[in-house]
């Protein structure tokens, strides 16, 4: 997830990216061993955005996100068709966005705490077809029911994150118990995690042969399951790659991160950030500068 700041807000922009460097505060834990086949980690963010406004592309990413709000600030939620304020008392989950989603807006003082679902993961707890989901922002009541409300009450009397983290494994491994796992489930979760690893090399049809699976069998059980076809997963695998890369390496430049992230040329790499990030890579980063995150604690890999 990545948050940017909006850089016209203010003549002082040396004074705003000094603001930016230190707005974020991040913690991650794993969640208990039984479910770390399912989610990547709990994310627990503190944002003061200082009276600035602090957007976040809802850009493509490959995975899903469930979101528990802690604080009563306003949120704006920008698209194509409008701007309308999220109701923070809702617990929102995003399925995989496919594509550019908008902005939301941050403006104020913020506390939330995320699920970060690996690739079919939500679909292995619940058994809920994640091609309904994705490019949607939902309501996660809706879909998994109101017993939902009781773990966000948890973590709002929460006194660390390690009390949150327990509170979310007891729920996750409790709706975990009452899913009967479908046959095609670990072909799936094997093929997506190959992709994660492999994006830039991967053959989808070599791919389903090698998890047992028709190539039209594969790309409907994929889509089922992780939301979207194991070709466009695979794309957005690679484009988040590419943002990680140039976070980590500012400096390093665009046709060097294209060809080691395994695109043909350079344009290559715009026409996928054009479609994934709304942007051209340099109108990205440019209008949109990244604040520095204060992680006092990550979780690393897939």
């Amino acid at each position: 997830m990545y948050f940017y700041l909006t850089v016209n807000q203010s003549p002082y922009p040396k004074k705003i990216q000094h603001i930016a460097n230190h707005m974020v505060t991040t913690i991650e834990h794993l969640p208990a061993l039984p479910l770390r086949n399912y989610i990547r980690c709990y994310c627990l963010r503190e944002i003061d955005t200082h009276g600035t406004d602090l957007l976040k592309a809802i850009h493509a990413i490959d995975q899903s996100f469930m979101t528990f709000w802690l604080s009563n600030t306003p949120l704006l939620y920008e698209t194509d068709k409008g701007v309308q304020q999220i109701n923070i008392k809702q617990r929102q989950l995003l399925g995989i966005p496919s594509c550019f989603q908008g902005h939301q807006t941050y403006n104020g003082k913020y506390c939330f705490f995320t699920v970060h679902f690996r690739a079919n993961g939500f679909f292995r707890i619940f058994n809920i077809p994640m091609c309904h989901l994705s490019d949607h922002l939902l309501h996660s009541d809706d879909l998994i029911g109101k017993n939902v409300q009781f773990l966000q009450e948890q973590l709002e009397e929460a006194g660390n994150m390690e009390e949150m983290t327990s509170a979310a494994d007891q729920y996750f491994l409790t709706a975990l118990l009452k899913n009967k796992a479908k046959n095609t489930v670990d072909n799936i979760t094997a093929a997506a995690n190959t992709i994660l690893r492999h994006h830039d090399t991967v053959n989808i049809k070599a791919l389903a042969q090698q998890v047992n699976m028709s190539l039209r069998g594969f790309e409907q059980h994929f889509a089922e399951q992780v939301g979207i076809t194991p070709r466009l997963f695979a794309r957005v695998v690679r484009f988040n790659k590419v943002l990680l890369l140039k976070t980590m390496h500012p400096h390093k430049n665009w046709t060097d991160i294209a060809h080691s992230c395994g695109y043909f040329d350079q344009m290559h790499l715009v026409k996928d950030f054009k479609v994934f990030s709304g942007h051209s890579p340099r109108s990205f980063l440019q209008q949109l500068p990244p604040p520095r995150e204060n992680f006092i604690k990550t979780v690393d890999g897939y």
